[in-house]
């Protein structure tokens, strides 16, 4: 149990650190969004849950009841500050105490060097690709200041907020993966990484089809679309009946369970990373591939569904000088 906590605090202070890096508010609440996810797992393995809020923040990311007005969504990112996240982790430190590990990747001089370097470099790459200049965006945690936003309030919108984000945070995600496993920096942070892709690919597969195995499940994009008659299922269906498609969201599942949503409470938790280590991610990274490609097809089939399935695509117009919407305040705020 000890060292379950002291690395859910160690990789949250970690990921805190990196959000010193950016000037971006949704980056920086992008990364919060790991501590809040080892907060609440945290809670879970103390028997104390303090936190019902961020607690709902997380459960929209494992298909769990979400109110789909936007405004809840936008309120809820609100949360998202640096005060309450301070908050998350001096809760966890408090509760561990004196016997809380030395976080290396943050007292070793050189390696804390090299891993902000190459973190700094990351997340400039990832902001200058998908967030620079004016963007049409659909993302639950966060509203930029160059951003437009569909905002209607119905189950379709509902479906996309959750889709959208967990595709960005996976692609965020993946950006650190694919330059953590090449450098070799931090083996803790790369398997965090991976654990973060791997919330997200599942969330993206429960957002599309409900999961029957979950009460707490809401319809997913395939049920609404058969309920309202709109669009060609066909491309979700032949998704949903492919052996290799649904053996690989089961194994992703598995681990969803037990280190990402949750964190297991009676496996050895080098045991589990062992599991991680061991498995092929070109298959995690070939699910998602595969997934989006049977949205994105499918949203060619109804306006309604193209309108909602907006990812940060880039308003190249001239004549734009200035966006005027809402957007989130600060994160340092």
């Amino acid at each position: 149990m000890q060292e379950k906590l002291n690395y859910l605090l160690n990789i949250s202070k970690l990921y805190e650190s990196f959000i010193e890096l950016t000037s971006n508010d949704c980056l920086k609440r992008f990364l919060a969004f790991k501590i809040i996810t080892s907060s609440m797992s945290f809670e879970d393995l103390v028997g104390s849950r303090q936190h019902p809020v961020m607690r709902g923040i997380r459960d929209v990311f494992l298909a769990h009841q979400q109110n789909g007005e936007f405004f809840d969504a936008f309120n809820a990112s609100e949360e998202i500050s640096k005060n309450n996240i301070s908050t998350l982790i001096k809760e966890m430190e408090n509760h561990i105490g004196s016997s809380v590990n030395l976080v290396s990747e943050l007292e070793n001089e050189k390696l804390s060097s090299d891993i902000s370097a190459l973190t700094k470099l990351i997340i400039n790459e990832y902001h200058q690709e998908f967030h620079e200049g004016y963007r049409l965006s659909n993302n639950f945690l966060c509203s930029g200041t160059s951003q437009i936003k569909e905002i209607s309030s119905n189950p379709i919108s509902s479906v996309f907020y959750r889709y959208n984000s967990s595709k960005e945070l996976s692609i965020f995600a993946n950006f650190f993966i694919t330059n953590f496993t090449d450098h070799k920096l931090s083996e803790m942070l790369l398997r965090s990484f991976k654990v973060d892709y791997i919330l997200h690919a599942v969330n993206m597969w429960d957002s599309i089809f409900k999961d029957p195995r979950n009460r707490h499940s809401i319809d997913g994009l395939l049920e609404i679309m058969n309920a309202e008659s709109i669009g060609d299922t066909s491309a979700l269906s032949y998704h949903l009946a492919n052996d290799d498609a649904k053996n690989t969201y089961n194994e992703l599942r598995w681990f969803r369970n037990k280190l990402a949503g949750h964190m297991d409470k009676t496996e050895q938790l080098n045991d589990l990373f062992i599991e991680l280590d061991k498995y092929d991610f070109n298959k995690a990274f070939d699910f998602v591939n595969n997934l989006d490609k049977a949205v994105f097809d499918t949203k060619n089939t109804h306006i309604v569904l193209k309108v909602n399935y907006m990812f940060n695509e880039k308003i190249n117009d001239e004549n734009i000088i200035e966006i005027q919407g809402i957007k989130n305040k600060p994160y340092d705020s």
